[in-house]
């Protein structure tokens, strides 16, 4: 029995579930395929919670076509192209900026203690092997390598 936080159970799922096996030993492929399975509705639950707060808090009927203004002007900014052809003007575009992040905070601060929550899994853990060969078998970064072996050895 392992408890870790929600995001945690998140952040794992993300990397298992488009991990390789190509290494591993069968039995531990069925050890990862089952420990993928224990974060599945955990992930999915948690990813469900916030795309719905995410849509119950849009602060406006605009927002989404202001979004792709101010994505559109970012781009053109970028670009160093000609202003006078951006959507927004630089003070829409920070009067939008400052309802964007408004708007960011209030689904963070909603979905936070969600995150937060404890879990429990149940789920044989991977000897250090296995997870050296699941690693092998993959091209992860350093901080999910290790992030993922505190979970599921």
């Amino acid at each position: 029995m392992k408890i870790i936080k929600t995001e945690q159970a998140l952040s794992a799922y993300h990397v298992l579930s488009s991990a390789k096996y190509t290494k591993m030993e069968d039995e531990d492929k069925i050890k990862v395929w089952k420990i993928t399975r224990a974060l599945k509705p955990i992930a999915e639950k948690f990813e469900d919670d916030s795309k719905d707060a995410s849509e119950k808090f849009i602060p406006s009927e605009s927002f989404h076509s202001d979004l792709q203004k101010a994505q559109e002007f970012e781009r053109i900014l970028n670009a160093k192209e000609d202003l006078s052809k951006a959507p927004f003007t630089v003070e829409e575009y920070n009067k939008f900026i400052q309802v964007f992040q408004k708007y960011n905070s209030l689904v963070a601060a909603a979905i936070k203690e969600y995150g937060d929550k404890e879990v429990e899994l149940d789920f044989d853990p991977l000897t250090e092997d296995a997870f050296g060969k699941l690693m092998t078998s993959n091209e992860w970064t350093l901080k999910d390598s290790v992030d993922l072996g505190d979970i599921i050895m």
